[in-house]
């Protein structure tokens, strides 16, 4: 943790309890014996028992809004119901390992009780288009403060994450992760509809040049496109004839009339071919 500007907490003459350190779900932190302890995976309370100072942590990770630690401060105190915060005085210090600024605040703060007073480390973390920032208050009512200033402030600065649950970091990572597999299933997926278009895009500017060149060959060469259903293939014919039948062996006669069949009174098997058409 960082060096707390106050130093070490100093001899007191005010019978504090003796400081055990603890381990407890989210947070280590240090317990002054008989402090009631309360916490979650984003906040830890550590109250004395007459209610007339507390340390608190509040982290939160994940967040899309960039902080500076004095913003980080004010909405961790928003979420905490701690009302009419009023920073005194601040000052930069060395943030933790894995953040990028922090700094030191003295504040007070009003909850039901009445007026607080107290100190808060604020830390930030920025990157990956991601916010991390967490505070670690120690505060106590304002007629006591004095009393409180030089043994909590330092007891605050002990209190750190105990394990990746803290903060939710775990669960915000595996979301993160299954947020980055969904944004490069979507890439895939619009890169390859833009491809799919592009090409189908292609593909209908090259049949209109087809059928514009088709149109223009017959033009010029005088002829007409029918299918042969035997061959599977287009055959140009004379424009003198509507219709044109053929044979398997390949013999074709045309005629004008639409009712023309050259398979009645004839053992040969004769299919009409169809206009072709490019599509």
């Amino acid at each position: 943790m960082s060096p707390p500007p106050w130093g070490a907490p100093p001899p007191s003459p005010y019978g504090f309890p003796p400081v055990t350190p603890q381990v407890g779900h989210y947070f280590r932190f240090p317990w002054p014996q008989g402090w009631q302890v309360q916490e979650n995976t984003n906040m830890l309370c550590v109250n004395a028992p007459d209610g007339s100072a507390a340390l608190m942590a509040v982290g939160l990770v994940g967040l899309m809004m960039p902080f500076t630690p004095d913003q980080f401060l004010f909405y961790a105190m928003q979420l905490s119901q701690l009302a009419n915060v009023r920073i005194l005085h601040g000052q930069p210090i060395p943030p933790a390992p894995g953040c990028s600024s922090a700094g030191a605040f003295e504040v007070t703060y009003g909850q039901p009780g009445g007026e607080c007073q107290g100190v808060i480390f604020s830390h930030v973390a920025l990157g990956y288009g991601q916010c991390n920032a967490s505070i670690a208050m120690g505060a106590a009512r304002q007629a006591l403060w004095p009393r409180y200033r030089e043994w909590l402030p330092p007891l605050a600065q002990q209190i750190a994450p105990a394990g990746p649950h803290t903060f939710m970091a775990s669960t915000v990572a595996a979301q993160n992760l299954q947020n980055s597999i969904a944004e490069g299933q979507h890439f895939r997926a619009v890169n390859d509809y833009i491809q799919h278009s592009q090409q189908q895009t292609t593909n209908e500017r090259w049949a209109a040049d087809e059928r514009q060149q088709f149109a223009f060959r017959e033009n010029l060469g005088g002829v007409v496109t029918h299918y042969d259903p035997y061959q599977g293939r287009p055959i140009e014919l004379s424009p003198q004839y509507a219709h044109y039948w053929v044979n398997r062996q390949g013999q074709i006669v045309g005629s004008n009339d639409p009712g023309f069949d050259p398979s009645r009174g004839s053992t040969e098997e004769w299919s009409r071919m169809d206009r072709y058409r490019p599509r």
